[in-house]
C-alpha cells in the first residue's frame, strides 16, 4: 500500500510537469493501429490515462473514450486537455464498470505500476470489461523484477515499477484469456524514456 500511495502522490505533485514532458511523445503509430482495429465510434477505456494525451487523440477520431487515473490532479488536466472524453478518478485495481462495457482497452505505460502479484487479477478484470473480440493494447517496460525508487526525471519523487520479458507477458495474457496479435520490443526514441518497452496488441478470446 505504501508503494501505491507514494506512486500516486508522485503523480499528484508533478502532474503539470508530467503533462508537459509527455505531450509530444504520443505513440501515434500504435494509436492509429488501435483506431483501425476497433469499430467506428467504439467505446474505449483508457486505463491510467494520465494527462489525457492519448484520450484526446482517440476522442477526436470519433471514439467514445472513458479515461481513469488514480491521480486527481491528472484527471483535472485530462478534462481540460481532452474535453470530448469522459474521466473518472479510479484505481485500476478496483474497476467498477459493468462487464462487456468496452470495445477496446488502452493501457499505455500504466500497468507497469502494478505489483506482479496484482497483475493477473487486473488483466482478468480488463478481460471481463471487454466485449467479445475486444481489443486490448498495453505497453510495459522491458526488464526483470520490481523496483521502488526515485524517478530521477522528477527529483526525489519515488515510484514503483515492474519490469517484464516477452515470455512472461505472453504467459500472463494467455492465462487471462487474451490472444496476442503482436508483442514487439521498441527502442527508446527520446531521452525521457527510461527503458526499452514492449508494445502489445491482443484480443479477448
Amino acid at each position: 500500500m505504501l508503494k501505491k500511495t507514494t506512486t500516486r502522490q508522485s503523480y499528484e505533485d508533478t502532474a503539470h510537469q508530467f503533462a508537459d514532458n509527455v505531450s509530444t511523445i504520443a505513440p501515434i503509430a500504435s494509436l492509429e493501429r488501435f483506431i483501425h482495429m476497433v469499430p467506428a465510434k467504439a467505446k474505449i477505456l483508457d486505463v491510467g490515462c494520465g494527462s489525457g494525451r492519448d484520450a484526446k487523440i482517440l476522442s477526436e477520431r470519433g471514439l467514445q473514450v472513458v479515461g481513469i487515473d488514480f491521480s486527481d490532479n491528472m484527471i483535472k488536466i485530462a478534462r481540460e486537455q481532452a474535453p470530448l472524453a469522459e474521466f473518472h478518478q479510479m484505481d485500476m485495481e478496483a474497476l467498477t464498470f459493468p462487464k462487456q462495457s468496452f470495445d477496446g482497452v488502452w493501457a499505455a505505460c500504466s500497468l507497469l505500476h502494478l505489483t506482479k502479484q496484482a497483475m493477473p487479477q487486473v488483466l482478468s478484470d480488463i478481460h471481463a470489461l471487454l466485449k467479445p473480440e475486444g481489443v486490448f493494447y498495453l505497453t510495459l517496460k522491458k526488464g526483470t523484477g520490481e523496483v521502488f525508487e526515485e524517478d530521477l526525471r522528477y527529483g526525489a519523487h519515488k515510484k514503483f515499477w515492474a519490469y517484464y520479458e516477452e515470455d512472461e507477458i505472453r504467459t500472463l495474457l494467455k492465462n487471462a484469456l487474451f490472444a496476442v496479435d503482436e508483442c514487439v520490443c521498441v527502442d527508446k526514441t527520446v531521452p525521457y524514456q527510461t527503458h526499452l518497452a514492449y508494445r502489445i496488441f491482443c484480443r479477448k478470446n
